[in-house]
C-alpha cells in the first residue's frame, strides 16, 4: 500500500518530486477503488474527476462502465462530450452536446453540456444563454454554477460570487466552491478565498483543482506543500502545480527542494521561462553561480521581459565584482520593461553602492515618480542629500521613508540617520 503524504515523503523531494509522489497515496485512486461497478452516478462522478485531472482514458472507461449499467444515461454522455472539450475539439464537443440535448430533452443535461462547451472555448456570453436554459428547467445547482463560471471569466466578481452562492445553496459540489474561491481571490478577498477552497477540499478530497488552488493561496508552510503534492498525485506531471511547489519551497529557503521541483516543471513543460527563472533562483540560493546564470539566460531567451531574471543577474554580477555587467543587465531590464518600478529602484541602489550618486539620484527619483511610497528610495536619497550637506532635504526623505511601505528598512535605523543628518558642531 502506498504511504500517505507525510514529512518523510516531503524529504523524498530531494531525490525527485516524482519519486516522492510514486510512494504517495492518491485520493482519486482511492476513490476509484471504492466506487465499484454497480452505481452509474458514482462512476460518472469519478469520470468527471478524471477529466479534471486530465486522465482522459480513465475518464472514458468510467463513463463506459456507467453506460453498461444504465444504457441511456445522460450524465455519462455529457462526460464523453467533456472529453472532447478537454482535447480542444470544438466541433466534436458541440455535436456531442447536441446529441445529448436530443436524447434527453426533458433533462437539462444538454444545455449544461453546451454551456460548458462555450466556457471551454472562451465564449462566456453564449454560455450564459445555455445555463439560463438549464435554470428554466429547474437545474439551479448546475445552472448557477455555470453562470458563476461565465461571470468569473468576464471578471465580474460580484455576480460570479452571487451565482456560486446560489449554486452551493442548491446542493452544487466542489466545482462551485472552487469557482467561488477563485472569484473571491479575484475580488481581493484572499482570506475568504482560502476558507472557501478549504471547504472545497473537504467537499471533494479527490479534486486536484481544489487541492492545488488551496495550496497555492496558502503560499507557505507544510500544509501548502501537502496540498500541492496531493494535487500532483491526482494529476501527475502538472506543470502549474510543480512550479507552484517550487515557488513555495523557494520562499521557504528549501533551495535543493525548489531546484528539483523546477527541474520537474521543465521536464513537463520545457519552454516555461518562469520555471527557468525559478531554477536559476534555486541554484543561486545554493551558491551554484555559473549554473544559475545559465538558467537565468535561458529564462530571458524564453521571456525577454522577465524582469526578475535581469535583476538577479545584476545581483550576481555585482557580487562577483563585475559592476559594468550588473549595470548592463539593469539597462536591458529597463529596455524590456520600462514601466516596472523595481527596475529603477534597483538601478538607483546599484549606482549608490558604486558611489555614483548623481546617477543614483536620477533613477531613485524616477522610481518615486512611479510609486511615491518607496521607503528604500527615500532612505537612499536621504543618505545622498545628507552627505551633500542638504540636511533639510535629507530629513524630508527620511520622513518619507518612515511614511512609506517600509520594505527593506527598519525604523530604528532611519532614526539613527535622522539624528546625524545635521551640521557638525
Amino acid at each position: 500500500m502506498k504511504a500517505m503524504l507525510t514529512g518523510a515523503c516531503f524529504a523524498l523531494l530531494l531525490a525527485g518530486t516524482q519519486a516522492a509522489l510514486a510512494q504517495a497515496s492518491s485520493p482519486l485512486d482511492d476513490r476509484a477503488a471504492a466506487v465499484g461497478t454497480s452505481d452509474p452516478a458514482a462512476l460518472a462522478a469519478l469520470g468527471h474527476l478524471y477529466i479534471e485531472a486530465l486522465r482522459l482514458d480513465e475518464a472514458r472507461q468510467a463513463y463506459r462502465a456507467a453506460q453498461k449499467i444504465q444504457k441511456k444515461f445522460g450524465e455519462a454522455e455529457f462526460g464523453l462530450a467533456r472529453i472532447e472539450m478537454a482535447k480542444g475539439k470544438l466541433e466534436k464537443s458541440k455535436n456531442a452536446c447536441r446529441g445529448v440535448a436530443r436524447r434527453f430533452k426533458a433533462e437539462s443535461t444538454g444545455e449544461v453540456c453546451s454551456g460548458w462547451v462555450w466556457l471551454t472555448f472562451d465564449r462566456a456570453a453564449r454560455a450564459v444563454d445555455e445555463f439560463n436554459k438549464a435554470l428554466d428547467k429547474g437545474d439551479v445547482a448546475r445552472g448557477q454554477t455555470g453562470l458563476g463560471e461565465a461571470y468569473r471569466r468576464q471578471v465580474n466578481w460580484s455576480e460570479a460570487i452571487a451565482a456560486y452562492e446560489k449554486a452551493i445553496a442548491a446542493g452544487a459540489g466542489h466545482i462551485a466552491l472552487v469557482g467561488r474561491g477563485l472569484a473571491e481571490e479575484g475580488s481581493g478577498n484572499r482570506a475568504a478565498a482560502v476558507a472557501t477552497l478549504e471547504k472545497a477540499v473537504a467537499a471533494e478530497p479527490a479534486s486536484c483543482e481544489a487541492r492545488y488552488h488551496h495550496g497555492r493561496l496558502l503560499g507557505q508552510g507544510p500544509r501548502a506543500v501537502e496540498q500541492i503534492l496531493t494535487a500532483l498525485t491526482i494529476r501527475p506531471g502538472w506543470a502549474d502545480a510543480l512550479q507552484t511547489l517550487g515557488e513555495i519551497l523557494l520562499a521557504g529557503g528549501d533551495f535543493p527542494g525548489a531546484e528539483q521541483a523546477f527541474t520537474d516543471t521543465l521536464a513537463a513543460e520545457p519552454t516555461r521561462g518562469t520555471a527557468q527563472l525559478g531554477l536559476g533562483q534555486a541554484l543561486f540560493g545554493q551558491g551554484k553561480i555559473p549554473a544559475a546564470k545559465e538558467h537565468l539566460s535561458k529564462a530571458i531567451e524564453m521571456v525577454p521581459n522577465l524582469v526578475d531574471a535581469y535583476l538577479l543577474l545584476a545581483d550576481i554580477e555585482y557580487a562577483g565584482g563585475n559592476p559594468d555587467a550588473a549595470l548592463e543587465a539593469l539597462d536591458k531590464a529597463r529596455t524590456m520593461a520600462p514601466g516596472v518600478v523595481k527596475v529603477y529602484l534597483r538601478t538607483g541602489e546599484t549606482y549608490f553602492r558604486l558611489g555614483r550618486h548623481t546617477s543614483a539620484n536620477s533613477y531613485l527619483k524616477q522610481a518615486l515618480a512611479m510609486q511615491a511610497d518607496l521607503s528604500m528610495a527615500h532612505l537612499i536619497l536621504g543618505d545622498i542629500a545628507c552627505e551633500r550637506r542638504l540636511y533639510e532635504e535629507g530629513l524630508k526623505h527620511y520622513a518619507g521613508a518612515l511614511a512609506g511601505d517600509m520594505v527593506g528598512i527598519v525604523a530604528a535605523d532611519v532614526a539613527k540617520r535622522q539624528a546625524v543628518c545635521k551640521p557638525k558642531k
